[in-house]
């Protein structure tokens, strides 16, 4: 039996095991706070009050950063054929002293 063989196997016979959270429950509630703007402590706060229910606020924080959908803070645009790139305009001072191009790359 190959190596392969044996990973399909053992993967086809154990169970993913189920998210441990504790805040789980709460997941609903704390996701609707924080779109209220509500601080972590404030969260935290609340679920002991209300609920009996003890979390340090950075616990909450982590729970929501976990659970956020992950946004591309940049993206590039796709390139398409370009054109040769184009000789880089010389300042006032470089134009006057002389005309040769900076870097050499004739070589």
């Amino acid at each position: 039996m190959s190596l392969d063989q044996k990973i399909i196997d053992f993967l086809a016979r154990v169970d993913a095991k189920p998210a441990t959270s504790k805040l789980e429950p709460y997941g609903e509630l704390i996701h609707t706070l924080r779109q209220r703007r509500w601080s972590y402590v404030e969260i935290a706060k609340t679920l002991r009050d209300e609920f009996g229910f003890r979390a340090h606020p950075t616990t909450v924080h982590a729970f929501v950063k976990v659970r956020a959908k992950k946004k591309n803070a940049f993206t590039m645009p796709a390139l398409e054929h370009a054109a040769p790139s184009q000789t880089v305009s010389t300042t006032a001072s470089q134009a006057s002293s002389s005309n040769r191009s900076r870097f050499h790359l004739d070589a």
